[in-house]
């Protein structure tokens, strides 16, 4: 519940929060890929709330099951730690966490992906601009690229911090130390996951997105 509230925040902040690391995370990218880091980084911090909506659903997905993960973890530790179980450590209650766990990621991975297309494919008519003033699609396709490196790098720093404050005061509770126990295997399999959904499903969009005629597209309706 603590996470699910930090999450609403992150929510209503989103915008002012992602164009604070998009500043942070962009600058890097500018260097690494002038041409497409520079496209990528101004389109992100120009248009906030889009970014906003794309790395909300990241943050659900990555909080959500940061925090039952470091959650589950602690708890066991706990178990293993004292030999008793509470109620916050019977294996009943890990198993249903565990159970949370995964109709959360389902729901999340799903919401993260229609996001994201929808986004992405509604920028067709923007595409098709930046193709009558010169750029190329594989241009377009490599500004995409970085594009959605940047938004899973913002998404997961959210979604961290979201699950490092939630962990951190429910071990508090139960162990009172502040830090908690993270497995950290789980952890990075819940990134990866993260990327395998934003990457592809950004850049794969972007591919019908950037075809047909740029003139045809620009002066059609948008969408």
């Amino acid at each position: 519940l603590g996470s699910l509230v930090l999450l609403v925040a992150v929510g209503l902040l989103g915008p002012v929060a992602a164009r604070v690391l998009a500043a942070v995370l962009g600058a890097p990218a500018r260097v690494l890929a002038p041409r497409a880091g520079w496209l990528a980084d101004a389109n992100l911090r120009g248009y906030a709330a889009r970014l906003s909506s794309a790395v909300v659903p990241v943050a659900l997905l990555v909080g959500l099951s940061g925090t039952l993960l470091v959650l589950t973890g602690t708890a066991e530790h706990v178990v293993r730690a004292t030999g008793a179980a509470t109620s916050v450590t019977k294996q009943s209650d890990i198993w249903l966490r565990e159970a949370e766990l995964g109709m959360l990621v389902c729901f999340a991975a799903v919401s993260t992906v229609n996001t994201l297309v929808a986004l992405t494919a509604d920028r067709r008519r923007e595409f098709a601009l930046l193709r009558l003033v010169g750029a190329t699609r594989r241009q377009l396709l490599r500004m995409l690229g970085v594009e959605a490196v940047l938004t899973t790098a913002i998404g997961v720093l959210l979604g961290a911090a979201v699950a490092a404050a939630a962990s951190g005061a429910f071990s508090l509770a139960v162990t009172g130390s502040v830090v908690p126990v993270v497995p950290g295997a789980a952890c990075a399999w819940v990134v990866l996951g993260a990327v395998v959904l934003t990457v592809p499903g950004i850049v794969g969009t972007g591919l019908w997105a950037v075809g047909g005629s740029a003139v045809e597209t620009t002066g059609g309706e948008r969408g």
